[in-house]
């Protein structure tokens, strides 16, 4: 969450929790966490808020991620159940690393990936914060296939595609997009490649390039789809909102901040992070989201979850909120 006091600027503190209910391999119901030095009650808070969710849930699994956006420094990470079974050494440390989940584990982000597409389309001024786009009223029928709201929208601005969470607005938007510009912002925000945490192992995700698209894979990406992230890339991207659109490499313990690059001009970024508060209103599709006293900006996300044999699995879910 992305939170201030009402009478000052955002504070710098982002949470991305991704609560998976399919993908686990291990059957342990041991919750394993990493205790970073000083931030104790960050870590209690994390572990805490990962109990409650295994109870009320019952979930295959979870991995929630707290970063503090303008150092990139990793305030909490707790992730259950243990990932893989068998422990990898940290070669740094010498000793096991229990948050493989935060680096390795890999899921299609859902609308979560949304501010991405929304970012490079104001960047590339095809739209602006007023544009009303149409979405069809829940039903658009492109490239053989139906691409369908959960919450049936006819014309939206930005802020009422990320309110709503309309898949039809957010592929509207990647598709009034050149291919090479959507492409090349998809990895500004670091997605498809290594973000430089200091685990012992680290997936880059996976990205394909425009080459390798097919009809409806642009569509597809501006709500989370055909895309492929881990829960650390997708806690640093949302940083880089809360940071003004500097992209940085997450610190562990006493590591030096370090930017990676800039995404996005600092108004777009604060575009953005103005719209991702009407997600937590009544309005939107994060009520529970909202902390009385601050200021919340975020996303949900929901995908169906892939089988191992390809294609989707009709009643397991990918559940993320990112903020």
């Amino acid at each position: 969450m992305i939170m201030k006091p009402r009478t000052t600027p955002f504070r710098l503190l982002t949470l991305a929790s991704m609560i998976a209910l399919v993908g686990c391999v291990s059957p342990s119901l041991q919750t394993v966490t990493r205790t970073y030095p000083g931030n104790q009650p960050i870590q209690r808070i994390t572990d805490k808020a990962l109990a409650n969710a295994r109870k009320t849930l019952n979930p295959k699994g979870i991995s929630i991620v707290v970063a503090e956006p303008k150092t990139g420094k990793i305030l909490a990470i707790s992730d259950w159940p243990y990932w893989p079974p068998t422990a990898i050494k940290n070669p740094r440390t010498g000793k096991p690393d229990p948050n493989l989940w935060t680096s390795s584990k890999i899921f299609e982000p859902g609308s979560t990936f949304t501010p991405v597409v929304a970012v490079a389309a104001l960047e590339k001024r095809v739209i602006t914060p007023k544009t009303k786009i149409y979405c069809e009223n829940g039903r658009f029928y492109y490239g053989g296939k139906i691409i369908k709201d959960y919450s049936p929208v006819v014309d939206a601005t930005l802020e009422e595609i990320l309110a709503k969470s309309s898949n039809i607005g957010a592929s509207k938007m990647a598709l009034m997009l050149k291919d090479k510009d959507y492409y090349q912002f998809v990895r500004k925000f670091g997605f498809g490649e290594n973000t430089g945490i200091s685990l012992s192992f680290e997936s880059r995700g996976l990205v394909n390039p425009p080459s390798k698209w097919i009809a409806l894979t642009k569509a597809r990406m501006g709500f989370g789809q055909s895309v492929a992230v881990t829960p650390i890339q997708l806690t640093m991207a949302y940083c880089a909102l809360a940071n003004g659109g500097h992209l940085m490499r997450p610190l562990i313990g006493a590591e030096k901040p370090k930017v990676v690059r800039r995404v996005c001009s600092e108004s777009t970024a604060n575009r953005l992070k103005n719209a991702l508060q009407k997600t937590v209103s009544p309005d939107g599709t994060a009520p529970l989201a909202r902390v009385a006293g601050v200021t919340v900006a975020g996303k949900t996300g929901t995908v169906q979850a892939i089988s191992g044999k390809g294609g989707y699995l009709p009643d397991q879910y990918w559940t993320m909120f990112a903020g």
